[in-house]
């Protein structure tokens, strides 16, 4: 029997793959989505974002097709009640973004959800081939309702991650997220993508160091949002008890960000710290730097680590749940906390900075890390292929 012309054309139509997003924020989920955006993209696919919100630090491959639906109520704390109002919001977000994405993009062969408001959003979505995507553990992002309302909280977490296939970012969430809410649901782990290529052309660009007052290969730099999870407060006591034989640059905006100038001045090193705000391009800086340091508390992956080994710059890093470990050797990290131990780290790395340079993991190339999704993804097809 022949398939009918407008099946035909169909068929013969590229795979559709949709992320979808709160915003295009310049964080690592964002990185990671703008990425596989333009590796898809380059490997002939019909590529789409969808977001929540219109904020967009990232700039987009121009082959990506961008999209917005806004939702209408924004909640200032949670309710993991499963009959909350927040829930039935959520759930009506979920229908109009179905209905949107059916009428203007069509049936996506392949949709990553990624970040816990959008898993919870789509846990009431109709659309097919939805496969959640998770940055960071479970258990340090809700820690404080897991101690204060656990079985709610489980059984809500167990509702959002239940539904869909789940990817996360190291080996760590991972298993954080199966001891959270059991083996429901098929579960993975694919890293982060490193656009080494692009990485290094855009850290080829002018970086301004004299704008700055900055020297090539003389300072320390640190890059991440302004949030009690990525460390400041101790990153700052430790550099303060180092030799402060470079000056320290941070990199990046957030809501503490001058709490932790405040700190600085009551440690007496603001002379020493160079605030930079966020930066659409930080890789010049990065290339640039003498040490990269990452303080996080907990983290999902850990970007900044692999960024930084794509330019070829020494890192070292709080040996924090659940990225970090699984990217560098046991000498590059220090417990998190350990405030002496860091400053001896950060000195120690200054005067042999050689030794802390590690080589990037080419398992982490973009399109390695696309056809890790396509096959994860291609989960779903052969579960329906089962029920027939």
């Amino acid at each position: 029997m022949s398939i009918p012309l407008k099946n035909q054309a169909e068929t013969l139509m590229p795979p559709i793959i949709l992320f979808i997003l709160k915003a295009l924020e310049g964080r690592g989920a964002e990185r990671m989505v703008t990425t596989l955006a333009s590796t898809y993209a380059d490997m002939g696919y019909r590529t789409h974002i969808l977001c929540l919100e219109a904020t967009q630090d990232m700039l987009l491959d121009a082959r990506v097709q961008y999209h917005i639906v806004p939702y209408d109520e924004v909640f200032s704390e949670q309710n993991l009640d499963l009959e909350s109002t927040q829930a039935q919001a959520y759930e009506s977000v979920a229908k109009r973004i179905d209905t949107y994405v059916l009428n203007q993009i069509g049936k996506p062969d392949l949709i990553l959800a990624n970040i816990y408001k959008i898993n919870w959003i789509m846990a009431y979505s109709q659309l097919p081939n939805i496969v959640n995507v998770l940055h960071t553990a479970l258990s340090k992002q809700f820690q404080n309702q897991l101690l204060e309302a656990p079985v709610q909280t489980i059984n809500h977490l167990k509702m959002v991650y239940g539904v869909h296939l789940c990817s996360c970012v190291s080996k760590g969430a991972r298993q954080d997220l199966i001891d959270i809410i059991g083996d429901i649901t098929k579960t993975t782990t694919i890293y982060n993508p490193c656009d080494v290529t692009g990485i290094n052309t855009k850290a080829a660009a002018s970086s301004h160091l004299e704008h700055f007052g900055l020297v090539d290969k003389e300072y320390i730099i640190h890059v991440a949002s302004f949030d009690s999870m990525k460390g400041h407060r101790d990153l700052l006591q430790a550099y303060a008890k180092t030799e402060r034989k470079l000056p320290l640059v941070l990199v990046g905006k957030g809501r503490l960000e001058a709490e932790i100038k405040q700190l600085a001045v009551q440690l007496n090193i603001s002379d020493c710290i160079k605030f930079l705000g966020f930066q659409t391009n930080p890789y010049s800086l990065i290339r640039s730097a003498a040490l990269m340091v990452l303080t996080s508390k907990f983290e999902g992956f850990g970007y900044v680590i692999v960024e930084a080994q794509a330019l070829g710059v020494p890192v070292i890093s709080t040996d924090c749940p659940f990225g970090p470990r699984e990217l560098l050797p046991e000498q590059n990290l220090i417990a998190v906390g350990d405030i002496d131990g860091l400053a001896m780290l950060i000195d120690q790395a200054i005067d042999n900075l050689t030794d802390y340079i590690v080589p990037l993991n080419q398992q982490l190339f973009p399109e390695h890390i696309a056809r890790q999704y396509l096959a994860f993804g291609s989960v779903l097809d052969s579960d329906k292929n089962e029920g027939l």
